[in-house]
């Protein structure tokens, strides 16, 4: 099943999710990106040159995440009907980190910063796998291989925008195949790591072997380039070209769009006027979606505020800054349990009581294209239909009255 069927059955029904892990599967590494479309990336390649070999679309989450198959392997189980967003947990904690820089620094506390930390003083990982910008173009998103603990502080933060991502690891995997992963990653990029884990291949081997932490932030949905490109001409009002810096959520918890240029100035957006922005947009996969979390990380972390939209608005927030940090499985367990024993990590009893903005979002746009009558990708139980009355996105995330802004 060669590329041109990855192309027929995911591509061109806009179910790519711009995961990478197409790049990092393909045994003879002729999968690469233009952008944030998978391409061929030997002009002379045909469809007999793959033969019998399927391994990009096996390992793509876009129409099939796998999550039962997956939660069958890690629990024993799937998911009931009152787990569907939550996915299975042993515990779920506050959490934030004890390190004031990475505190500072983060989006929602820094336990996944802290986490990541923890795998690389304790040396169960060599390297980190986590989403930081392009050096070329700082106001993009690319892969980062972090290799020293303090590194983290600059890559590991709240990056709402689209870029291959797992690939960044095929040079690792052929250069440094014995070097140990720890990784963040949304839902997708977990997914598809799973899937990657369960295959019988060279790359599926080394997954199983050698990626040995996955953590995952809550996603609502990711954005394409242009969401960030327009936050920073339209609303910044800066040339593209003269970003040195961006951080989606800096300064004042929740944080604002903290922009950098050249001339060493610096320009902020308000975090809520940056998600309508980013609103407008998404790609299909992302907005049909079906998945807050993917529940096969060891760790996932939510935003301890329920709705960052509006703390954005009446900044200060009522809410310290923290995250719900659920624990999964036993690598999650130790994990969590090394970075309290080293002092980067604190967590505290927590209930998960209330709405959420980021899930009720995704919730909705989940239900109305589940009725659509469009093929969406499988959620995480098969044939499960959300049944809400539907609330559209734009009401969400209304603008806000003038009198409501700080």
């Amino acid at each position: 099943m060669p590329f041109h069927q990855l192309q027929q059955d995911i591509l061109d029904q806009d179910l790519c999710t711009v995961c990478g892990a197409c790049q990092l599967a393909c045994p003879p590494g002729v999968i690469g990106f233009d952008g944030l479309d998978p391409v061929l990336t030997v002009e002379s390649w045909t469809s007999s040159d793959c033969g019998e070999c399927g391994d990009c679309l096996a390992v793509c989450p876009g129409a099939d995440p796998a999550t039962r198959e997956s939660e069958e392997r890690l629990f024993g189980r799937g998911r009931t009907v009152e787990e569907r967003w939550t996915g299975i947990f042993g515990e779920v904690v506050a959490g934030h980190a004890l390190d004031p820089a990475v505190f500072e620094a983060s989006a929602s506390g820094g336990s996944i910063t802290s986490l990541l930390q923890t795998a690389l003083v304790s040396g169960e990982a060599d390297v980190v796998l986590s989403m930081g910008r392009d050096d070329d173009e700082p106001w993009r998103a690319a892969p980062a291989l972090v290799r020293r603990p303090d590194q983290l502080i600059e890559t590991s933060q709240s990056t709402y925008q689209l870029a291959p991502y797992l690939g960044a690891l095929r040079r690792l995997m052929l250069d440094e195949p014995e070097a140990d992963v720890a990784m963040s990653g949304v839902a997708c990029h977990i997914q598809a790591m799973r899937k990657l884990q369960a295959m019988d291949s060279a790359a599926g081997r080394w997954a199983r072997d050698h990626v040995v932490l996955l953590i995952e932030p809550a996603c609502s949905s990711s954005t394409r380039p242009e969401g960030t490109a327009d936050i920073i001409r339209e609303h910044a009002r800066v040339p593209l070209d003269s970003v040195v810096r961006l951080r989606y959520r800096e300064g004042v918890y929740p944080g604002d769009i903290n922009i950098r240029t050249d001339d060493g100035g610096e320009h902020q957006v308000a975090f809520w006027q940056a998600v309508r922005v980013l609103a407008g947009n998404k790609n299909f996969r992302c907005l049909s979606c079906g998945d807050w979390m993917s529940g096969l990380a060891d760790v996932s972390v939510s935003d301890g505020d329920p709705n960052i939209f509006a703390a954005s608005v009446r900044k200060p927030a009522e809410q310290a800054k923290h995250g719900r940090v659920f624990v999964r499985t036993a690598t999650g367990a130790k994990a969590v349990v090394q970075a309290r024993a080293r002092g980067l990590l604190t967590t505290t009893p927590v209930d998960l009581d209330g709405l959420n903005l980021g899930l009720e979002r995704k919730r909705n746009r989940r239900a109305s294209y589940e009725r659509s009558g469009r093929a969406v990708p499988e959620g995480p139980i098969p044939g499960y239909q959300e049944e809400l009355d539907i609330i559209p996105d734009e009401r969400w995330i209304a603008a806000p009255r003038t009198e409501d802004r700080t």
